[in-house]
């Protein structure tokens, strides 16, 4: 397993909240000079950058913040199973949470949505906006994304992630039923120049229409200026101006009646796009995600008349996820990623290489083979988990006629954190096959000295 401390992950964090070290020594968890000996230490085990040092602070790289989200959701499960031992549940009865970040307009009702697909698994929806959607996806502070991409602002990219699209969605004008125009079954943007337009700014179609407005010669008149569609297709049907709208609009809006959509020659298309980490939801999984949002889909917009256009899988075949494909149980429903740590917290002691030491001592069944293992010594292995046992306040280890076992406690403590432990031990192995980033520390064994952080010395007067 990869040793990660507690104080790793409160280092990363302050870097994260405050752009420097000086937060960490300020809180009194270490020094300056002994957190960058820290990263220096982290980047050189993962061979890769963790932070970027610039002249305006310090920021993490992308492999900070994922060692950081997976350092968080490893501690937390790590308190939650120690919190709340005297439950006594069964790892059978623990669900895994999946934190999913959605757009906006697609958040109402989709727990209940995917709580009915998937009983087995818990669905954490994250409500925001598109933009920032796709930001807290970048940086690893969600599981899944599901958001809307257009031509002039992209999804976020990262390497190794499930990338599926639900749907295409070419933009459409929005008239009044009793407009000239909706007559025609094409309509050119150069022939709507005189029209008076419903302008939304904001939200998932801003960008397209500013984009067709601007395109105008001359640029139209604009009647309202308003953030949603429903409003939009609302004014639009009292007959104030015509819109640039998606068809997936008219499926919750009750001003749908009286307007009509007509498709524009110039295409402006936007993507739903799914985007899934596969460190945390397997692919099966997330193939049966993808078709239930696909089903979904089609079943909102084709409630008004409106089809989309599909990806070529049939959108009615939904698969319920197979829970031997779900990964191991981890705790349940609570937002894992959301948990800040303080010194007097009683997990505070517990660390994780210790869950490597309980392994040991379970797979060995014997303290002596144990301690062998582990290139210490019995009495000083017994002196730890002595020790551990009175920092944490529960019961680790009891002996047997034939050897030592771990207790109940110990089992459920390693079932709750084994899913987090896997992936942080992925996300080590991730990195370190992916080689020494540029401008980053060198590789561990890697030729020439690492210079230790000096503070400048004032020059004498």
């Amino acid at each position: 397993m990869f040793d990660l401390r507690r104080s790793d992950v409160v280092l990363l964090q302050a870097v994260v909240d405050h752009g420097s070290l000086h937060a960490v020594e300020r809180d009194g968890w270490m020094t300056q000079s002994s957190a960058s000996r820290r990263l220096v230490k982290l980047e050189r085990r993962l061979r890769t950058a963790l932070v970027s040092r610039g002249a305006t602070g310090t920021e993490p790289t992308e492999a900070g913040h994922a060692l950081l989200h997976v350092g968080r959701r490893l501690l937390a499960s790590i308190d939650f199973a120690i919190a709340t031992t005297h439950h006594g549940a069964g790892a059978a009865s623990r669900l895994p949470v999946v934190e999913f970040a959605v757009g906006s307009e697609w958040a109402y009702g989709l727990d209940g949505h995917l709580a009915g697909r998937f009983p087995d698994v818990v669905f954490d929806i994250v409500p925001d906006d598109s933009h920032r959607i796709w930001q807290r996806f970048e940086r690893y502070a969600a599981d899944a994304a599901l958001g809307w991409e257009t031509a002039r602002r992209p999804m976020a990219r990262r390497g190794d992630v499930l990338i599926r699209t639900i749907a295409e969605e070419p933009q459409q004008i929005a008239l009044p039923s009793g407009h000239p125009l909706a007559e025609q079954g094409i309509l050119d943007l150069r022939g709507l120049t005189g029209a008076d337009w419903v302008a939304v700014v904001g939200g998932d179609s801003g960008d397209d229409q500013g984009w067709a407005l601007s395109r105008l010669t001359p640029v139209p008149s604009v009647s309202f200026t308003v953030r949603s569609q429903g409003a939009a297709l609302d004014l639009v049907r009292r007959g104030y101006g015509i819109a640039l709208v998606s068809p997936s609009s008219l499926g919750g809006s009750p001003a749908a009646r009286g307007v009509v959509l007509r498709p524009l020659r110039q295409k402006f298309v936007r993507r739903l796009r799914l985007a899934v980490d596969p460190l945390a939801i397997p692919e099966p999984l997330a193939e049966d995600l993808c078709a239930s949002l696909r089903r979904r889909y089609v079943l909102r917009t084709t409630a008004h008349g409106s089809v989309p256009a599909v990806t070529q899988q049939d959108p009615d075949r939904v698969t319920p996820a197979d829970p031997a494909d779900a990964g191991c149980a981890v705790p349940p429903p609570v937002l894992l990623s959301e948990l800040h740590w303080t010194s007097p917290d009683r997990c505070g002691g517990f660390e994780p290489e210790h869950l490597h030491l309980l392994r040991v001592i379970g797979r060995t069944g014997s303290l002596n083979q144990a301690a062998s293992a582990l290139l210490v010594t019995q009495p000083a292995l017994t002196r730890r988990i002595r020790r551990l046992e009175a920092s944490c306040g529960l019961p680790l280890v009891h002996s047997t006629a034939r050897g030592t076992s771990l207790s109940a406690t110990a089992r459920r403590l390693l079932a709750c954190t084994g899913p987090a432990e896997h992936r942080l031990d992925a996300l080590a192995n991730q990195l370190r096959q992916s080689g020494p980033a540029a401008g980053g520390p060198p590789a561990e064994g890697a030729a020439g000295p690492v210079p230790s952080p000096v503070r400048p010395r004032k020059a004498p007067r």
